[in-house]
């Protein structure tokens, strides 16, 4: 036999004419209407928690993302200077303003043309992706920061 605790809740006249309408097109009873209200609002938290785990499961992949992203960049760099330091004579003394004046020249080169890559949204990063990912919908949900395959989480 089940135990049940009786309650009187007060509520507008126009909530009690939706609860009645409802629970006539149902074929419910007020009572389990209300039980089950009851039971969804106190179990809102367990929802709750349900959802952060997933912002936070969401949160992880983009940190690994960028600690992968920042892993490549950090490698691509040191090739780069290893490459530099192997290709660059040692300058005599006496040619060394003009090398500054040069250098500065060519920086100003390279940094306006990252500038036009960057804005043109020309990456690294999504160059190295593209190479390992065959299809070009995973390359777009990459881009978007989606892992390619998997299914998006739901949003509130």
């Amino acid at each position: 036999m089940r135990v049940r605790k009786r309650i009187y809740p007060y509520v507008t006249l126009e909530l009690d004419r939706q609860l009645r309408a409802y629970c006539a097109a149902r074929g419910v009873t007020e009572s389990a209407v209300a039980q089950s209200a009851i039971e969804a609002h106190l179990n809102r938290d367990a929802k709750d928690n349900v959802l952060i785990m997933r912002r936070l499961d969401r949160v992880a992949r983009t940190q690994e993302r960028h600690h992968r992203d920042l892993e490549l960049l950090s490698e691509a760099f040191a090739v780069f200077v290893q490459i530099w330091f192997a290709h660059t004579p040692r300058i005599p003394d006496s040619e060394k303003s003009a090398a500054k004046h040069t250098a500065h020249s060519r920086y100003e080169q390279f940094i306006q043309f990252v500038g036009s890559q960057f804005g043109a949204g020309a990456r690294l990063v999504r160059d190295v992706i593209k190479e390992s990912i065959t299809e070009e919908r995973d390359l777009e949900a990459a881009s978007r920061g989606e892992l390619p395959g998997s299914v998006q989480d739901e949003r509130p």
